[in-house]
């Protein structure tokens, strides 16, 4: 897999370990890869963890609930951490929005 360019111009890693550890875990992600990427891409906000700085939620919408995927920042560049189903969103600050 390729680095991705996020919604805030940051390239971020997607690796088929990370995708497989995403499927394990959130196994109603299989096969959701190009949504994981298109949510990357064109996110609809941008959160800032509050539990962590350099982490970014990106939220896009899909019908009824969210598709979120977690990135962790370091130096200008990110990878991957979790994605996952949402219908609620998480108390954080918003740094991007559509």
């Amino acid at each position: 897999m390729d680095d991705i360019k996020c919604v805030l111009g940051k390239k971020i890693s997607f690796t088929k370990e990370r995708y497989i550890h995403i499927t394990i875990r959130h196994p109603e992600l299989e096969g959701k890869e190009q949504e994981i990427i298109k949510t990357l891409a064109n996110a609809d906000f941008v959160q800032e963890s509050i539990y962590d700085k350099n982490v970014l939620l990106c939220y896009k919408h899909n019908g009824k609930d969210y598709l979120v995927v977690a990135v962790k920042l370091l130096n200008n560049h990110g990878f991957i951490i979790t994605a996952y189903i949402a219908n609620i969103i998480k108390k954080g600050e918003v740094i991007w929005k559509k």
